[in-house]
């Protein structure tokens, strides 16, 4: 099977605990996710809530670092930068990563920054974390206010140079603002419904239906926490929640390995295998399977 996933905080966590991304004991390594026919994979530079300023773009620029060191001298990695990079990346059996990076602070308040993360090649933005920041305000932030004049700037900025907002951590206003302020796609990268079960983390069928409508994507967690259950039933609730709400183009997987701790017998990215083949025992279809896993993030990439 073909796997492209919307979501790892492998970086962070290789960095934190000075462990290598070719083989190691987290979630992901390259040794794991290359069993896969082909594999593209999201790694979002995180950055915490209580880490603000210089300090949060600093932390930033110093995880992108380690990335492009790890595209020059990794012949498993190779970093997407244009379309044709899928194809080098395929066709040469290597991870085709794509950048992120998770939590708008990275900022440091400047619109300058966004021109830096893009000469790194970040594709994507995850606005907020948990908490507030100079764009906006998180889902836990105990705010109802929606993107600050700041963040307004800023998500105007990123759609010209081609960088996707990620409403995934927002609050309610601050998404609504984002589908106000943008034109083009938006994407939800790691979350689940809030109509199977309630979680300020979770999207309401209006949220998914305005993602859905913008040709965005939304990618389903694993986390347990969010999904109600660390089981695949529960995920499938969720999955089949949103292919009801016309979502067969919109649904994908953004898992958020080694953002949350995931159970001994789920291991890591290898159970994305068992998933796929317990939704086939499901009678999902196989055409619909291959867009899940695989072909909804590859269209939007390529065309976005």
């Amino acid at each position: 099977m073909r796997l492209f996933d919307l979501h790892c905080d492998t970086l962070y966590e290789c960095a934190d605990k000075g462990q290598s991304l070719d083989s190691n004991d987290l979630h992901i390594d390259l040794a794991r996710g290359l069993k896969f026919d082909c594999w593209a994979q999201v790694f979002a530079v995180w950055v915490p809530d209580s880490v603000r300023g210089e300090k949060a773009k600093r932390q930033c620029v110093r995880l992108l670092k380690m990335a492009h060191e790890e595209d020059k001298s990794n012949c498993s990695f190779h970093i997407v930068k244009s379309k044709s990079d899928f194809d080098i990346a395929f066709n040469n059996r290597r991870c085709a990563a794509i950048l992120a990076v998770e939590g708008g602070a990275a900022l440091a308040g400047s619109l300058e920054t966004l021109d830096l993360l893009n000469e790194f090649h970040v594709k994507v933005i995850t606005l907020t974390w948990n908490g507030s920041n100079e764009l906006g305000h998180g889902c836990m932030s105990d705010c109802g206010d929606g993107l600050t004049p700041f963040g307004k700037e800023a998500v105007a900025k990123m759609e010209k140079l081609g960088i996707v907002p990620d409403v995934s951590h927002l609050n309610q206003t601050g998404f609504w603002d984002v589908i106000e302020e943008t034109r083009g796609s938006v994407i939800a990268s790691h979350t689940a419904s809030n109509s199977v079960y309630s979680h300020c983390r979770n999207l309401t069928d209006s949220q998914f239906e305005a993602v859905r409508d913008k040709g965005g994507l939304v990618g389903l967690t694993l986390c347990g926490e969010h999904i109600g259950g660390q089981d695949f039933e529960a995920l499938e609730r969720h999955l089949y929640h949103f292919l009801s709400l016309d979502g067969e183009k919109t649904v994908a997987f953004g898992c958020d390995f080694d953002g949350f701790d995931l159970p001994g017998k789920w291991g890591g990215i290898q159970v994305m295998d068992e998933i796929y083949q317990y939704l086939q025992r499901k009678n999902y279809d196989n055409s619909l399977l291959f867009r899940l896993f695989f072909g909804n993030c590859y269209d939007f990439f390529t065309s976005v």
